[in-house]
């Protein structure tokens, strides 16, 4: 993969990885590090008759993610590469809006990336469905990637992509939740009417609170507006606020939440790190960064090394944060025990 051009010799490292890349020979390898173990010719020698390569890169990040694509960048940086030397990133408009990733994804198409980096489930599977399956597709912040039909399971994906979840397993809500506010015993549960993960997600969740005696109420919103009205209806009929990993919740859902949670003094249980640092009251929570840096390290060995994502496992981050806002969990007045303090990371909006 990657293309020619006449960029700056690149460090050692990236050449040995390039002459592997280049030539998926083992035997050239091994003639080359016995050349110059033996001193008859030096490195520099050696790999500047490489030819550099330039890696094109489509970025498909549906409503942004920074920290999400600084972590892959810097997942692709252990491997050399790296934007303005040896890397180009193609990225269309961002939004969570299906009609305008559809054009983004097929911009990206006509770039023929090398690979693709692709976020959020609806954002994921537009890509899957637009890009020829040869183009290598990695993607994160999709938090059931096989139930949602996007690959076959996380140890083989059966096809051209790979990734890293934001999935964090529901034990840790419960746990979370007994240890926080053992008492509560009604929760009311938010996420976008019709998207598959977050309804999966708050179907399990329901689940596992039934068995703890706690009553759950799905609340299946159509926009940051809806959010409000449903979470106005809930007041005084629900002990806890509940986020879920979805597009709305990640795009001003949360938000309109935490505005009524901080009036009426309704704590949230959040799934979002994004949430909490805007001031949600606690969660167990995927840090995006990491993720994406995880990702990056996939995408660096199928560029550099040819791996193919059938050859690689998706991966969440386990176990994940458990983090509290300090300023929201004191508005609450709720007291937190002292022998779970030091197992939690303590925020500030």
């Amino acid at each position: 993969m990657g293309r020619s051009n006449s960029a700056q010799p690149k460090p050692y490292t990236y050449y040995y990885h390039a002459l592997i890349h280049q030539w998926s020979n083992r035997h050239i390898v091994l003639i080359s590090f016995i050349v110059i173990s033996l001193g008859l010719i030096t490195p520099s020698l050696v790999f500047a008759t490489t030819v550099n390569v330039n890696y094109v890169i489509g970025l498909a990040t549906w409503s942004g993610y920074p920290d999400s694509v600084a972590g892959f960048k810097a997942g692709l940086a252990i491997y050399g590469i790296q934007e303005g030397k040896n890397a180009s990133f193609i990225m269309g408009k961002t939004g969570a809006n299906k009609e305008l990733q559809t054009k983004v994804a097929n911009k990206i198409k006509d770039a023929q990336p090398d690979l693709v980096y692709s976020l959020t489930t609806p954002g994921t599977t537009i890509i899957k469905n637009v890009l020829p399956t040869s183009t290598p597709i990695v993607f994160s912040i999709v938090t059931y990637p096989a139930d949602s039909g996007l690959i076959d399971s996380f140890d083989y994906s059966g096809n051209n992509l790979v990734g890293t979840s934001n999935y964090v397993s529901n034990k840790h809500y419960v746990a979370l939740l007994k240890k926080v506010l053992p008492e509560t015993r009604k929760i009311a549960i938010f996420h976008r009417k019709g998207e598959p993960n977050s309804k999966i997600q708050a179907s399990n969740i329901l689940r596992l609170m039934k068995k703890e005696g706690i009553t759950v109420k799905i609340l299946a919103a159509t926009s940051v507006e809806h959010v409000s009205e449903l979470a106005m209806d809930q007041l005084g009929k629900v002990d806890v606020f509940m986020t879920t990993t979805d597009t709305l919740m990640q795009s001003g859902g949360e938000e309109a939440l935490i505005t009524l949670s901080h009036q009426h003094k309704i704590p949230i249980l959040s799934s979002n790190k994004s949430g909490i640092l805007k001031g949600s009251t606690f969660g167990p929570v995927a840090d995006f960064y990491t993720l994406g840096k995880m990702a990056g390290e996939k995408a660096g060995q199928i560029l550099v090394n040819d791996v193919p994502p059938t050859q690689l496992q998706s991966e969440l981050q386990e176990p994940p944060l458990f983090m509290v806002n300090t300023k929201a969990i004191n508005m609450m007045g709720i007291s937190v025990s002292v022998d779970i303090r030091d197992q939690l990371i303590w925020v500030a909006e």
